[in-house]
């Protein structure tokens, strides 16, 4: 697929995810099934569209109808599904991405790509927003996150965590541990920051 110029949150896009479908009864084997599907945030749907599902006993195919981009066009995306037989019984299924053929159990909707797709098929890669914070705002939040474990409200990132009542102390010197090499790890970024900052 070509570079379009931008890398996409996956947080920003439309999840398709096949367990949600028959989870649901949205898709079901042997059957033909149709009618649409909701996307929600904080309760209330926000992305829609059409379906018609029509699956065999071990393949299938998914049609999806929706409208996309400012001029509020008609897209229609088939996607393949297919299913491998499992040693204890039953299949599993998968989707098809529409752009590169490959099995995949969630596929994705990005603002400016027209079609559902597996995460793989977009350049350059999507990623999380948590992937995007680096060098020492990385290691702040992972000190953040060991005070959240430990259901820590009162200490800052100025001194050491506290340890949570009923907590053993050996789990909690792990914790520790872990909060004092990410604190050397931020004091060395900090300090070649410093050390930037002299040399200009």
């Amino acid at each position: 697929m070509s570079n379009y110029g931008w890398r996409p949150h996956i947080e920003s896009a439309l999840r398709l995810r096949l367990a949600d479908l028959f989870k649901y009864r949205a898709v079901r084997a042997g059957c033909t099934t149709w009618g649409s599907w909701q996307w929600t945030r904080d309760g209330k749907p926000y992305a829609s569209m059409g379906y018609r599902a029509t699956l065999g006993a071990t393949d299938g195919e998914l049609q999806l109808r929706y409208r996309c981009g400012d001029e509020a066009r008609d897209v229609e995306c088939p996607v393949r599904l297919s299913s491998v037989p499992l040693n204890y019984g039953g299949r599993r299924w998968y989707m098809h991405c529409p752009l590169t053929g490959r099995r995949a159990l969630i596929l994705y909707k990005w603002n400016g790509i027209d079609r559902f797709c597996a995460r793989e098929a977009v350049r350059p890669r999507p990623t999380y927003t948590s992937q995007r914070i680096g060098g020492c705002d990385r290691i702040i939040e992972q000190r953040w996150a060991i005070r959240r474990r430990l259901g820590d409200t009162y200490s800052d990132l100025f001194g050491e965590p506290i340890k949570p009542k009923g907590m053993r102390r050996r789990t909690f010197e792990r914790y520790r541990a872990r909060d004092n090499a990410l604190a050397e790890r931020e004091n060395v970024y900090l300090l070649r920051l410093l050390g930037r900052g002299m040399r200009l």
